[in-house]
């Protein structure tokens, strides 16, 4: 049997229902099955709110308008002994969302200046639409973070729980952002002209070193001379693929990964204070991806980077992120935990979170193994981490989870 002090689950508004009868109900069977924290989304994919938010009233569901879940919920988990956690979607938005319909100019844009809605993935229209993290005034500074205060003001959370904080990978990870602010700012970011004078190359007095590389320091101008009248793609070509000096390596792409994480990073510092300066006992959590070196590579998302800014990690170490059999994942998994628990180090707490439909890829309409779950139970707690998280509640009735958790956890 697993032993955990934190044995949590992800959950969906729609779970809950709309009525205290049926928030109770939700709430009751997850204290039967010995669930002792709840992430329930509150801000999902569609962009949309469940609870009657007064700071973006237009995003707010409309079977929440008159229905505060997180209240509702709030009161029904304390008087089970659950924590509660809110789960939010961060720059993963609704098409049809509030935000996006009121500035599409926020939205990611890729070399040919699309949104992701007008990409395909899998031969299919993508439909949702990224955020771009960079843009100010934009959608962090006056949607997200105003998003993440309302809470901390409103109500008393455990966590608010990041998801998302990240650019896409789904899409090419190299393809976002090159929005037109982010065309500007990533230059003046990464010191690619001298603005007070633009136009001098500034070239170095003696290239006297062994490489052209060691003249870096006195910043010479790296945009091409004809960067104004250049189109989106070639700009952005040019900031993914480029030569810091002409001639030189192809190392621009350093700077572009750079700039994307510092942009994750300014959220997580920015949701933090906002948070923090409302109620000062709400933590900051995160649904993070397994490797924090890789992902901040392909996605902008160095969560070693947020220690400061976050006091729980919860890597995703679903079986769809790993190659390879079941018995395979699980040795992978363990050897991967020992690594969060060195790259967490900084961290509060490390909870591990594990997806349930994942774990039966080898038996895609049944039936599920019943030992399947527990065997990855067991060896997430031979790691000694504190804490699992499973993802979700939703589908615990599908593979017959609501069954095996009490003995599992017992």
């Amino acid at each position: 049997m697993a032993k955990f002090s934190i044995r949590g689950v992800w959950g969906g508004s729609a779970e809950c229902g709309v009525s205290r009868e049926s928030v109770t109900a939700y709430v009751s069977r997850l204290a039967d099955a010995g669930i002792n924290a709840l992430f329930m989304g509150i801000k999902e994919g569609d962009g949309l709110l469940c609870w009657p938010s007064e700071v973006h009233p237009a995003a707010v569901k409309p079977a929440y308008r008159d229905f505060d879940l997180p209240a509702v919920l709030g009161e029904e988990c304390r008087a089970h002994g659950i924590a509660l956690h809110a789960w939010l979607i961060d720059y993963y938005e609704g098409e049809l969302g509030a935000a996006n319909q009121a500035h599409p100019e926020w939205a990611m844009r890729d070399a040919a200046g699309r949104p992701t809605s007008e990409t395909s993935l899998r031969g299919q229209r993508y439909n949702a639409v990224w955020m771009c993290p960079a843009r100010r005034p934009g959608y962090t500074d006056q949607w997200l973070v105003p998003i993440y205060r309302e809470l901390a003001e409103r109500y008393d959370l455990v966590s608010i729980h990041h998801d998302y904080i990240r650019y896409p990978g789904d899409l090419a990870p190299d393809q976002y952002c090159f929005c037109d602010y982010c065309l500007e700012e990533m230059v003046r970011f990464a010191g690619y002209l001298n603005e007070s004078w633009p136009d001098e190359p500034f070239l170095h007095e003696l290239y006297d070193r062994p490489h052209l590389e060691s003249h870096w320091e006195q910043s010479p101008r790296v945009l091409p001379t004809a960067w104004k009248t250049w189109p989106r793609e070639w700009k952005a070509r040019f900031l993914l693929e480029g030569s810091f000096f002409q001639g030189g390596r192809e190392d621009l792409d350093y700077f572009f990964y750079t700039f994307r994480t510092q942009q994750i990073n300014r959220f997580a510092r920015e949701s933090y204070h906002a948070v923090k300066g409302a109620n000062p006992t709400i933590k900051l959590s995160g649904a993070v991806f397994k490797n924090p070196v890789q992902s901040g590579r392909f996605i902008g998302q160095d969560w070693r980077q947020f220690a400061p800014y976050m006091e729980i990690a919860v890597p995703m170490d679903y079986r769809d992120h790993f190659p390879g059999t079941f018995d395979q994942y699980l040795d992978l998994l363990a050897e991967t935990i020992e690594r969060q628990k060195q790259w967490s180090a900084d961290l509060e707490s490390l909870w591990i979170g594990i997806a349930i439909n994942f774990l039966f890829k080898e038996e895609p309409a049944g039936p599920f193994p019943p030992d399947k779950l527990p065997r990855v139970l067991e060896r997430i707690a031979s790691t000694g981490v504190e804490g699992v998280v499973m993802f979700s509640s939703g589908q615990f009735d599908r593979y017959g989870v609501w069954r095996q958790l009490p003995k599992a956890f017992a």
